[in-house]
């Protein structure tokens, strides 16, 4: 009976740590609004990772305008978070790479949505790629430039 009841305590203390480390949204966006350099980075995409997963659900629901502002809203924290890693110099590649799976994921978000809420989304979408293409330019200078643009 004894090693029930420890064994329970263990789990309970597990299921605390993990409700511990699970943020909202609001809590996210707050820290990574206060945060400075490399961390911000990476607050700011993990805000805007969220805020995408979010804005599927709200597409799923039906409800389009408001999943369309959190779509603007994951643009805003990307650039926020490239502009960030950029003036630190700090996490710069892995902000490349995080920028890169947001426009990937949400790419796959568009192509389950209807047509006609597609297109917004595409934008958000080509804004993120051209927010991870300027990272890159100062990353690794003018050869970085994508082809076909000047």
């Amino acid at each position: 009976m004894r090693a029930h009841l420890q064994y329970a305590m263990v789990l309970l203390a597990l299921a605390g740590l993990a409700v511990a480390g699970t943020q909202t949204a609001d809590e996210l966006k707050a820290k990574a609004d206060a945060a400075h350099g490399g961390e911000q980075a990476k607050l700011c995409l993990e805000y805007a990772r969220l805020t995408l997963e979010n804005s599927n659900a709200l597409f799923t629901d039906g409800d389009v305008d408001k999943a369309q502002a959190q779509i603007q809203e994951v643009v805003t924290y990307s650039r926020k978070a490239a502009d960030a890693a950029s003036s630190s110099g700090k996490q710069l590649k892995e902000t490349e790479i995080r920028l890169r799976k947001l426009a990937e994921r949400m790419h796959d978000i568009a192509q389950t949505l209807a047509f006609e809420d597609r297109e917004p989304v595409h934008k958000a979408v080509e804004q993120i790629e051209q927010i991870r293409d300027d990272l890159m330019v100062r990353m690794w200078g003018p050869q970085a430039e994508p082809k076909g643009k000047s």
